[in-house]
Formats: C-alpha cells, sequence, structure tokens
C-alpha cells in the first residue's frame, strides 16, 4: 500500500512523489530515529515522533553521512517554489525565465551545441549520451569560469537564457508540466525486463550504485530466507545472548584437569604464540599450580622438540600461591568440598588471581575453534573471569593487571563482549604508556627476565593495537615515532628464567633451538608493514616518506618488504616453530597487507592494470584461505572474520566488475569464489549478529555482477598493447608475473591454497530476484542527483562486451572514476561498520544485571 498525507480538510491523498515513481515506502529510518535506535514510522513529510519534539526530520545519506531530504524530489519542488515566490517579491515574473529546454511550442528552440562535448576532452562519454555530454560541458564551464554563452556561436543571443534551470509554470501551463512529469518518472520506472536495460557497452552503471542498491535491497524473499540451516544458527546467537545475561552459573566450578591441560595447550598454540602475553613457566608455576598441581611434561605447551623448565623459579616479589597451612591444589580441595556437600564455598584470596587467568585461558582456548566451540561454555569461563577482575586490577604488579587486560582484549576480538575490543584496548594502551613499556631507555633499568617481560608486553599490545587500527581504518594509540622498545628475545621460554645473573640482555643471545617466538616475531613485523601502509594511504593527514619520491616507489619498497617478510621471517616448517601452529594465519596477513596496498584507499581512488592484477590474486587468495579454514573448522575469529571477509568480497566483486579478470577464468569460477565466501559467512551466522547482514547483502550483490558481467554477448578480450609499453596481458611487468612468493615455497604448507570448483554448485543467481533489483536500481538512479550532478553515470563505461547488433569488434575498457572508488571505500566501511558496531564497541544490554567488574575500570589499572 502506498503511503499518504493528510490534507488541510482531513482526507487522505497519495503522496506525489510515490504517485509518480512508484515509491511505497521511505528508504530508511529518519536521522533522528537511526540514531536512537527506536522504530520509525516513515511518515511523511516528518515522522511522529520528529513531530512531537518539533525537530526537523531528515535522512542520512549512506555515501557520505551527512543530511538529506527525506524526499529528494519534493524538496527540489519545495525549494523551487518558495524560489520562485521570492522572485515574484522582487518584482521578477518567472514564467519569463526559459532554460534550454523548451516546454511549449512558443518558447525558444533548444541550442544543440551545448549538448556537444566542447569543453572536455580527457574522456569519452558513453556512447549516444547526450545528456551525459551536456552535464560535462556545463560542470567543466563553471569550473573554468566560461559562461555558457561563449560555448556556442549560434547560442550567443540567448546566452543570459541558457542555463540549466527548470521551473513550474504558471497556472495555464501546471496540467502540461505535471503529465511531461509524469510522463518522464513512468519511463524511468518501468519493470518489464528491467535487468536488460542495463546489458550492453554503454550501460554506464558505478559500482558504487550496485553496492548501495544492494545494502537497501531487502525483499523477503532475501531478508526473511527460509533456509532453517540458517534459522537454527541464529538460535545460536540467541543462545548466546542468555548465556551472558543468565545468573544460573556457578562463579567457582573448575573443568577437570585433563579438559583444563587440553585448552591451556589450545590457548598456547593458537593464541600465546602471535601474542606471547604469558611467560609459559611462570604461568605455570603462578596460576596453574596453586589450582591443579605440577603439570604433567609429557603433554607439550609450544614445546614439542624442547623440554619444560620445571626448576623455573619465581621472581621474589611474585607468590607462587602457596599457604602457610596447606600445599595442597585448591581444585582437589575444591572437589571435595563438592562431594560433602558443602555450600556456600568460600574461595581463599590466594587463588583468586589464578582463577582469573585461568578462566580467562579457558575462553579463550575454547574458543580458537569457533565452529566447534559450546558457546555457553565459552562465555561461562570468560564470565567466572570476569568475577575476579577486581582482585587483578587491585594487584600490586601492574604488568600482571596489563596482562589481564589484554587477555580480555584478545577475547573481545574473537567474540562479542562487554566491554568491546575497542575499550579494552584504550585502558591497555594508557596502562602500557604509564609503564613507560614503549621506551627502551626505562626498559634498561630493570633486571634481564623483568624487562623481557616488559618487550613482549608491549609488543603484545603494538601487535593488537594495529591489527585493529588496520582491520577498521582508526588512528594509532601509540605513534610510531614514540616507540624505541626492542622486539623480545627468541629464545624459547624454558631459558629465559629470574636466576641466569650472567645474562644481562636476553634479547641479545642467539640460538639455534627450535622456538615459537619466531612466530609472534613474524607478526610483529609484519604489523608495522601494515601500520605503514596504513599511515601513508589511510591516514587523512599521512604523508610519503621522504626517501621516496613519490608514491608508486614507496609502494614497491613496501612490496619488498613484504616478500622479504614472507620469505625470511616467516616460519616454514613446525619444528623451527616448535609447535603445530596453523600457518594460514601467515597468508591471511600476507594477503590482507598486499590488498591494503594496491586496493582502493583514500590516496588509491582507482587502480592501474597492474593493481588490479594484484588485488585479484590476493583477494581470491584470501577468500580461497578462509575456505580451507572454514572447512577444517580453524576459523578462531567471529566478527572479525566476518568483517574482513566481506571487505575481501567486495573488493574482489569490485575487480571483477572494472577489469577482464573474471572474463578470463570463465564464470564457474567467479562463481565458485562468491559462494565460498558466502558459505563461510553462512557458517558464522549464529556466532555474531554482523553475518547474517553481510551474508545478504553480498549474496544480492554477487549474483548481480555475475549477472552484469556473464550475461551478455561474448566478451572481447583485451589486447597487450591496451596494457602500455612492458605490461603482460595479466597487467604486470614480465619480472612481477608471479605475484606470490607463496606459490614459490613448493609442497609446504604455505602452498597457495586452490580451490576445486567441483563441489560447489552454486545455484543460478544464488536465488536472488534479479528483476525486482534492477527495477530498485533504475528507481534508485532516477531519483539520485549525486549521480546525474557528478557525472557518474557518463563516466563510466560497462564490462567489456562486443555489441553484436551494431557488430562492434573494438575492445571497449572499463574505467572506474577516483570519486565511485571513494563512495565504495565509504559504503562498504559503513555497512561493516554499522553491522559490528556492538561487537567493537561492546553489546549494550549484553547483561541484565552487569557488575561492577563487568567494566575495566582505568582509575584501578593506573
Amino acid at each position: 500500500m502506498k503511503r499518504s498525507i493528510s490534507s488541510e480538510d482531513g482526507s487522505s491523498k497519495k503522496r506525489p512523489s510515490s504517485a509518480v515513481a512508484g515509491i511505497t515506502k521511505s528508504i530508511s529510518a529518519c536521522k533522528r530515529c537511526r540514531l536512537k535506535k527506536i522504530k520509525c514510522d516513515q511518515e511523511f513529510p516528518s515522522c511522529l515522533k520528529c513531530a512531537r519534539v518539533k525537530v526537523p526530520c531528515v535522512s542520512l545519506d549512506p555515501a557520505t553521512g551527512r543530511d538529506v531530504p527525506r524526499s529528494y524530489v519534493m524538496f527540489l519542488e519545495d525549494r523551487l517554489k518558495a524560489i520562485m515566490d521570492k522572485l515574484r517579491e522582487c518584482g521578477i515574473d518567472p514564467s519569463e525565465v526559459q532554460g534550454n529546454l523548451p516546454a511549449t511550442s512558443s518558447d525558444n528552440p533548444s541550442a544543440i551545441q551545448l549538448f556537444e562535448e566542447s569543453q572536455r576532452k580527457e574522456h569519452e562519454v558513453p556512447h549516444d549520451n547526450k545528456y551525459a555530454a551536456y552535464l560535462i560541458n556545463q560542470g567543466t564551464s563553471m569550473q573554468r569560469g566560461i559562461s555558457s554563452s561563449s560555448l556556442t556561436k549560434d547560442s550567443q543571443e540567448n546566452a543570459t537564457k541558457t542555463t540549466p534551470e527548470t521551473f513550474f509554470p504558471e497556472d495555464s501551463r501546471n496540467s502540461e508540466q505535471s503529465e511531461s512529469n509524469k510522463n518522464f518518472a513512468a519511463t524511468g520506472s518501468l519493470k518489464n525486463n528491467a535487468s536488460n536495460s542495463y546489458l550492453g557497452d554503454s550501460s554506464g552503471i558505478p559500482f558504487a550504485k550496485l553496492v548501495f542498491t544492494a545494502v537497501n535491497f531487502k525483499p523477503d524473499s532475501v531478508n526473511e530466507s527460509s533456509d532453517d540451516e540458517i534459522k537454527v544458527r541464529e538460535e545460536r546467537y540467541e543462545d548466546y545472548a542468555k548465556s551472558e545475561s543468565s545468573t544460573d552459573f556457578d562463579p567457582l566450578w573448575l573443568p577437570p584437569r585433563n579438559v583444563a591441560e587440553s585448552l591451556i595447550t589450545r590457548y598456547f598454540v593458537d593464541s600465546n604464540t602471535q601474542l606471547p602475553v604469558l611467560h609459559r613457566e611462570f604461568f605455570l608455576k603462578k596460576y596453574f599450580e596453586p589450582i591443579y598441581g605440577p603439570w604433567n611434561t609429557t603433554i607439550s605447551i609450544v614445546s614439542d622438540h624442547t623440554r619444560i623448565n620445571t626448576a623455573f623459579k619465581l621472581p621474589s616479589n611474585a607468590s607462587g600461591g602457596e599457604t602457610e597451612d596447606s600445599h595442597e591444589p585448591w581444585f582437589d580441595v575444591w572437589l571435595k568440598k563438592v562431594e560433602e556437600g558443602e555450600k556456600n564455598i568460600q574461595l581463599p584470596r590466594w587463588v583468586r588471581l589464578p582463577y582469573f587467568f585461568l578462566n580467562m585461558i579457558f575462553a579463550i582456548g575454547h574458543a580458537v575453534e569457533v565452529l566447534r566451540s559450546d558457546i555457553n561454555h565459552v562465555v561461562l569461563f570468560k564470565r567466572r573471569a570476569v568475577q575476579f577482575s577486581e582482585e587483578l586490577y587491585a594487584s600490586d604488579d601492574r604488568m600482571e593487571a596489563l596482562a589481564g587486560t589484554v587477555l580480555t582484549a584478545i577475547y573481545s576480538l574473537m567474540r562479542p563482549n562487554v566491554p568491546g575490543v575497542w575499550y579494552t584496548m584504550g585502558s591497555a594502551l594508557r596502562l602500557t604508556v604509564d609503564l613507560g613499556l614503549h621506551a627502551e631507555k626505562i626498559n634498561k633499568n630493570y633486571d634481564p627476565f623483568t624487562r623481557e617481560l616488559r618487550r613482549r608486553l608491549f609488543w603484545c599490545v603494538y601487535s593488537l593495537d594495529r591489527q585493529i587500527c588496520a582491520y577498521f581504518g582508526r588512528p594509532f594509540g601509540i605513534p610510531e615515532e614514540s616507540i624505541s622498545a626492542r622486539y623480545p628475545s627468541l629464545l624459547d621460554d624454558a631459558l629465559i628464567t629470574t636466576f641466569n645473573d650472567d645474562i644481562e640482555d636476553y634479547s641479545k643471545v642467539q640460538t639455534s633451538m627450535a622456538t615459537s617466538k619466531v612466530i609472534a616475531l613474524a607478526f610483529f613485523k609484519v604489523r608495522r608493514i601494515q601500520a605503514n601502509v596504513l599511515q601513508v594511504l589511510y591516514a587523512e593527514h599521512g604523508d610519503i616518506p621522504r626517501r621516496c619520491p613519490d608514491l608508486e616507489t614507496w609502494r614497491s619498497s613496501v612490496h619488498s618488504l613484504l616478500e622479504k617478510w614472507l620469505e625470511k621471517d616467516v616460519p616454514k616448517t613446525y619444528r623451527k616453530m616448535n609447535c603445530k601452529f596453523n600457518m594460514e594465519f601467515f597468508h591471511l596477513n600476507y594477503y590482507q597487507t598486499k590488498c591494503m596496498l594496491y586496493g582502493l584507499s583514500p590516496k588509491n581512488l582507482s587502480l592501474s592494470p597492474k593493481a588490479f592484477a594484484i588485488v585479484y590474486e590476493n583477494t581470491k587468495g584470501t577468500i580461497s584461505t578462509y575456505d580451507k579454514m572454514c572447512s577444517r573448522q580453524k576459523i578462531n575469529f567471529t566478527w572479525v572474520t566476518v568483517h574482513n571477509l566481506f571487505m575481501a568480497g567486495m573488493t574482489y566483486l569490485y575487480v571483477v566488475y572494472y577489469s577482464d579478470r573474471g572474463i578470463n577464468e570463465g564464470q564457474q569460477y567467479v562463481e565458485g569464489y562468491t559462494a565460498s565466501i558466502l558459505r563461510v559467512l553462512k557458517e558464522l551466522i549464529g556466532t555474531c549478529e554482523a553475518a547474517k547482514n553481510c551474508f545478504v547483502i553480498y549474496k544480492v550483490l554477487s549474483a548481480v555482477v555475475i549477472r552484469l558481467k556473464f550475461d551478455m554477448p561474448q566478451p572481447v578480450l583485451m589486447s597487450k598493447a591496451s596494457f602500455g609499453h612492458g605490461i603482460t596481458s595479466n597487467g604486470m611487468t614480465a619480472s612481477e608475473t608471479n605475484l606470490s612468493p607463496i606459490e614459490r615455497v613448493g609442497n609446504n604448507p604455505g602452498d597457495m591454497p586452490k580451490m576445486s570448483f567441483a563441489k560447489q554448485e552454486p545455484t543460478e543467481s544464488f536465488g536472488v530476484p534479479l528483476d525486482q533489483f534492477f527495477a530498485e536500481l533504475e528507481n534508485t538512479a532516477s531519483a539520485s542527483e549525486n549521480e546525474s550532478s557528478n557525472g557518474h553515470l557518463s563516466s563510466v563505461n560497462s564490462p567489456l562486451f562486443t555489441d553484436g547488433q551494431r557488430n562492434h569488434t573494438k575492445p571497449v575498457r572499463m574505467f572506474a572514476p577516483a570519486k565511485d572508488g571513494q563512495r565504495i571505500i565509504d559504503m562498504i566501511s559503513q555497512v561493516t561498520t554499522e553491522s559490528i558496531w556492538d561487537e567493537f564497541f561492546g553489546k549494550a544490554g549484553a547483561s541484565d544485571t552487569p557488575s561492577a567488574s563487568d567494566n575495566v575500570n582505568e582509575n584501578d589499572l593506573t
């Protein structure tokens, strides 16, 4: 049912815009309702909530974030009427003002010369697009200060009357103008074979427009999927929310020893290897032994080829958990009390910190395998740890408080949590600076063991900060120029002790022994490379280093650093790592850094042929890696994985749409990669709220891009000459043909992931109603003033195709305009930001009765 508004006499009549354009409802809620996260009734011209408090009812432009009218057409009509009334007040008759297009036979004829491209020669306009040439002429003339009268001699006499203005004629011409508007709107909203109107060599659909339409395209068949599997997964997220707020759990419960050993081993292999927050022997002696007793040395903790140091002694200022009256492990004591039926068991003070660290490690160790883990167990482990966070922040050892905060941040990065990772990392960064961990001159004042712990804690905080900022384009917590701390030692933890007085600095000791520290060092180094890329390409005032004369020189130097990192710093065997660490994480960071370096960014709004080739290969690598990890159920992030995979998938579609990469490999390969993305996103539904939204949007957009790219006549392949001198058909120089050194590794675990599409079996168009989409796209395009005024529709050619009807054989290259690139960056970022907002900052209302310990208190930390 079309929306209606009430007239002064109380009768109801259709909105003019609805009657003309066929709009059934507003595209989105108004700005105020959106910010307050309340349901908007979408009444026009103002929703009832805005009308009640007497505030302007406006919408938000999803591309720019600026205020826009609820209906742009009605806004223009209203604004034009106000201007006409003002002209009458000034003694000017609006009916005497004429534009270049005649409305009646008594008007002046059109100046045809204005529709010929006479000012702007740099770009060709789409074939037979007269209006595009007119817009380009007007825009270029205004920019250069050239009047309309100077465009052509034939229009000299009518110079004052050749402005592209429109107006409402007086009473005698109202009906004719209204009828003309209706006919024009009806032409733009035709629904019969709507999708076919975009298939051709001059359709001119910018990718940003496709993204915008896909984000707002929510028919019932897509938005409310009937897939029972999705509904079952969504119920898991409800279970997660219930676990977060449930009061029915035992805060003192402990898992059996064998389960505890398994979770601790998993934490040290999958998490502590990347971010070595905990010294292994220190952890065992201070936190594990007071609860469970001595560790079983036959069980490896990143010690597959070395031994755990059972003779390790805690520093003099750290308590080992012993008490004067008992050395019995608390687990045995607690188990006896439970078996005897004792109620209200009191937890001794000396095991409260071990309770926090053990439960947080259990939570992370359980969560590293998202697709296998029991969501209730993960949440309850985390909640038990939070019960004792006040004890952590009251510790005399502020390094201990920092370590506990970093563990909380790691968990928050893996699962939605309160507080979110952004605020948790804010506390960790402030405490890091307060302790001076970033300054090497301060580290020198401590004994070798403490100095080593300070360094590794700093680089853990640094790595997390750079990782989060690189993913979400945020400024760093600690600037690079303030950092002087050395990298931590590569020695195995068994050799880093508190009583080796003959070693002055562990970082200076060389070793050939197998050690998991090579993993952490590799990640620290790639985070520095990512920070460099982020600072130059994504920071608003980022500059190219002085040593590089231009952007391409700098990019080549970073490219070389990344290749060197992969070849020299990334360990290639499990023996060298001293554990079975999942090497796919190295591959992901390699691919993602390449995409950051060569993909769309605020300083790189259009891609060269070389960049297209590199981004295409590395987005495929990212997709393949996530697909492999999903098949092996080795994914350890939820909302972060959704964000990264969605960004990679959108970039992949962008390259397929604007280049010939997908055409060269064929429709089956493109469908295979998009089906892989959808499969992983579908698997993650139920782990975070962002998964389903990104799944639906990507399902729609991928189906549309495949339809536009492949449901066409046979494409004309681009010749080598079109790439420029010295460039191969792959878009790269001969020396750069092999894009990924991962392919040169051989048969090691670092081989480039290969995908078999025989098992993909993607359904046609992924079940998306494309005719409805293209009809919506046409409505969006006809109502979008920004697109036409900026000339987006005129400056973009659709993919490379032969026009069979005109027998054209000349290759047509597709270019992505810079403004389109900026809009794509803005819109894709907005989609993921809105989807993961609660997970990033902390889901509000996750607990019905949050305790004071649920929040990290910065005053307690510092």
